[in-house]
């Protein structure tokens, strides 16, 4: 009996088995969420500004995800901290300014679209302190929820995931956990909310090649902060449920057509990507493993298929 047992906690190198680690680091991932809200609410019923409150939050929450990652790497998994693809941060400027302009442009496309297609119009805007209030707090948002959610859905889960398994199923792995996170912020089971999960599986794919090309985080925090922020800014209903923005819109169509046509952006995103790769030569197979410092290496039955660098 208690072999068993130790055999449904433990791994043969007597680590704790994967699905605990990953319950375990989820549970308190939320856990650090839920400590830097409080945090803000108490501060913000004590008559401290709400920016100020807010900034407080991302703060804490990033510096606790980080720590909770470094641990869980470091202390639970045993192994090392580069698996989690993120370099020191000027290393990845780079990186991150090419997710800037990727977010900037897709947001905009989808933007351009609806514009021209009538299905939204701009009847007004925020103005005075209230915008900067808006454009402050809306960015802190983005920001802790960009870093976030990468380091531990396309870093630390993605990375546990893709040590035992090819990338295509650590990919839909951590794309059904993603969208299970927007499922808890109120997402209904309706046609809409459908199309949003099928939305945000495709965003995973997409950050998850971002992670695989660039053998980093940054990009996809660049782009995911920047894009959830964009969202915010312009009024789209993309990914981010926010209360207010600064454009104030007008819909002719319901929210799933922008969920459709924000997905054929992604897609376009996507062979973009595929595209950069085959001309840097960078071949990648989705039946790869990850390595225990997060490189790409080929099955055993595909040695022809090793990624070049470059």
């Amino acid at each position: 009996m208690q072999i068993a047992a130790r055999r449904a906690f433990l791994t043969q190198d007597h680590r704790l088995a994967l699905v605990w680690r990953l319950l375990s680091y989820l549970f308190l991932f939320i856990v650090v969420n839920l400590l830097a809200s409080v945090v803000r609410v108490v501060l913000e019923g004590a008559g401290v500004p709400s920016v100020i409150g807010r900034l407080v939050f991302t703060l804490l929450y990033i510096s606790g995800t980080l720590g909770l990652t470094y641990g869980y790497r470091r202390f639970i998994d045993r192994r090392s901290w580069s698996g989690i693809a993120l370099p020191p941060l000027h290393k990845g400027l780079r990186d991150i300014t090419v997710g800037v302009v990727f977010a900037i442009l897709m947001v905009a496309l989808v933007f351009g679209l609806e514009s021209a297609a009538g299905w939204i119009q701009v009847v007004g805007s925020e103005g005075g302190t209230g915008a900067l209030t808006l454009v402050v707090d809306s960015l802190l948002v983005s920001l802790a929820f960009g870093v976030c959610e990468e380091i531990s859905m396309r870093g630390y889960l993605f990375q546990n995931l893709g040590e035992g398994r090819p990338i295509w199923m650590a990919t839909l792995m951590t794309g059904v956990i993603f969208s299970v996170f927007h499922l808890l912020g109120g997402v209904g089971f309706d046609v809409q909310g459908l199309l949003f999960l099928l939305f945000i599986l495709l965003l995973n794919v997409f950050l998850v090649l971002t992670r695989l090309l660039t053998r980093s985080l940054w990009l996809a925090i660049g782009f995911h902060t920047v894009f959830d922020w964009m969202a915010i800014i312009v009024g789209l209903g993309v990914v981010v449920q926010y209360d207010r923005h600064l454009l104030h819109l007008t819909r002719t169509v319901s929210v799933s057509a922008e969920y459709l046509l924000s997905m054929v952006v992604v897609i376009l995103g996507i062979l973009l990507l595929l595209i950069w790769a085959r001309l840097r030569n960078r071949h990648l197979s989705w039946h790869s493993t990850l390595t225990e410092d997060g490189q790409l290496q080929a099955p055993e039955a595909q040695p022809g298929t090793v990624e070049q660098a470059g």
